[in-house]
């Protein structure tokens, strides 16, 4: 037997498949982006009833590159405004879509009466403006307990 006769066999559970095996993390990693998903589409800004006009000072661009070349941007928008007479300065603007906004732009923002510090887009605000979150949430987890349920009748059937 020479050295290109030679091949490897890797075994999860027995039998040389590892189709079991792949599944199931497939379906551990759709359960976990399922529940991320979830708990996002459970926020809720709707008693973010304060309002100020506020100006954006600073879009902060993150780019990252992986290993295989694709590269990511992170986006961080930070505003300024004021509310009540107090004067918020380079507050990260948070809730739905705030990279959407350009540096030296004016737009409302929404606050919480107790915590004007905190501001969100208005679009955070309305009702059921995460909801989107939330089916995707339950889709991705009802798909990952799907496959952890198959990949573990594959890996019964395999032992009997």
């Amino acid at each position: 037997m020479n050295s290109s006769d030679r091949s490897v066999r890797i075994s999860f559970g027995g039998g040389g498949n590892p189709g079991g095996f792949v599944l199931g993390v497939f379906g551990l990693v759709l359960l976990v982006l399922g529940v991320v998903f979830t708990l996002v589409g459970g926020s809720d800004y709707s008693d973010h009833t304060g309002r100020a006009e506020a100006v954006v000072v600073e879009r902060e661009v993150d780019t990252r590159r992986s290993s295989d070349g694709r590269s990511r941007s992170d986006v961080d928008v930070y505003v300024s405004y004021e509310v009540e007479g107090t004067r918020f300065e380079h507050v990260s603007l948070s809730g739905l879509d705030p990279s959407d906004h350009d540096e030296g732009e004016r737009l409302t923002v929404a606050y919480h009466p107790d915590s004007p510090e905190s501001p969100v887009t208005v679009g955070s605000t309305e009702p059921g403006a995460f909801d989107i979150f939330r089916y995707i949430g339950i889709a991705a987890g009802v798909a990952g307990l799907a496959c952890l349920g198959g990949a573990a009748a594959l890996f019964l059937r395999k032992r009997s």
